[in-house]
């Protein structure tokens, strides 16, 4: 089964500001699909198989601002994806394990800017069973 690396890009300042991350918030994976628009927004598609690893990374824009993922939550999880969070990486990077099939499963990232800021988005999960010959 792959890994699918989703890189979360975050303009910290102007989402405090506008108190408005899903505005500032900037999505793309490694799956290498294009096409459906999604990509380099803030619900962001990705696509992956039963089984699969997704592993979210957060950055800010400026790196001299903070940023770190708290919790994932909404229909995609725990049953399709339980992500924890990687330790020594202070909250930017979390992982989880695909475990069942679903279409466009929406799932909240909440976020934490800035150390004083708790702010949300919603992207989606679309995960297929392997075919045999993928097993």
């Amino acid at each position: 089964m792959a890994t699918i690396y989703v890189n979360v890009l975050v303009n910290v300042a102007k989402a405090i500001a506008e108190n408005n991350l899903a505005k500032y918030v900037f999505m793309v994976d490694s799956t290498g699909y294009s096409g459906d628009g999604s990509e380099g927004t803030n619900e962001l598609r990705t696509k992956c198989q039963n089984g699969d690893t997704i592993v979210w990374s957060a950055v800010s824009i400026n790196p001299g601002e903070s940023i770190s993922i708290l919790s994932f939550n909404g229909q995609a999880i725990p049953n399709m994806v339980n992500p924890q969070s990687y330790p020594q990486y202070d909250g930017t990077v979390w992982g989880g394990r695909v475990n069942s099939a679903g279409n466009n499963v929406q799932y909240t990232i909440t976020m934490l800017l800035e150390d004083n800021a708790h702010m949300t988005f919603d992207p989606f999960i679309t995960a297929t069973n392997p075919t045999l010959n993928e097993r």
